[in-house]
């Protein structure tokens, strides 16, 4: 890779975080007031989703030189990761899919994505590519959502949920367990655009993608 490169994938990835952090302060607002700040989060996954698919490549080809398995893992996982979110994204603004059905590709691409940043952030605290700081972070952002694609099987659950969370069910009472797992989850949604920031300005720096060409070439 040259500068004008990482310059480039970096302030595309800075762009695409800034956007998602937009996403999930109107996914906040649409618990506490409702509509259109679902509509909205709904639409800025899209811009989100096509500015990181350029990270998603570039960090293959930095990282995967040791570990090659994991690292094309990691490629798949992140690619399906956001084109999931931006079809899913895309089906329920067009009235295609309902709610419920839009959690599918919503949760599964997140558990993707979730998990194309837990295997980049391991292979990067591995080989000292990334500072230690920002993997860690990555690592234990990535866990609950690599975890939630587990969840794609009780849709329904999570749908009432989410339904009763925004008020539009009477009498729900979540139990405390589920309580920590959307806690978790939200932590996450709002921590990896944030990630995704950093991880864009060390590119931006200089300090990510040359000094790790540099590395695979020594």
């Amino acid at each position: 890779m040259n500068e004008s490169s990482d310059q480039f994938v970096g302030w595309v990835a800075i762009l695409g975080g800034v956007i998602g952090v937009i996403g999930f302060i109107s996914l906040l607002l649409m618990f506490i007031v409702g509509e259109p700040f679902g509509t909205v989060n709904d639409f800025l996954s899209i811009p989100t989703g096509l500015l990181m698919l350029p990270m998603v490549v570039t960090l293959y080809r930095l990282l995967a030189g040791e570990y090659p398995l994991p690292g094309l893992l990691a490629l798949l996982a992140g690619i399906a990761g956001f084109l999931t979110t931006i079809t899913g994204s895309i089906l329920l603004l067009t009235n295609r899919i309902d709610f419920q059905l839009s959690l599918l590709p919503g949760i599964g691409g997140f558990g993707l994505i979730g998990l194309w940043v837990l295997i980049n952030s391991i292979i990067g605290l591995r080989s000292g590519a990334l500072p230690r700081g920002l993997a860690w972070v990555g690592i234990l952002l990535a866990v609950t959502p690599s975890m939630a694609l587990l969840a794609v099987f009780r849709l329904e659950s999570i749908a009432n949920g989410l339904t009763g969370m925004t008020g539009q069910t009477t009498g729900f009472q979540m139990s405390l367990p589920i309580m920590v797992v959307f806690l978790l989850g939200f932590i996450s949604y709002a921590g990896l655009p944030i990630w995704f920031i950093a991880l864009g300005r060390l590119f931006t720096l200089g300090r990510l993608g040359l000094a790790v060409g540099a590395l695979s070439v020594s």
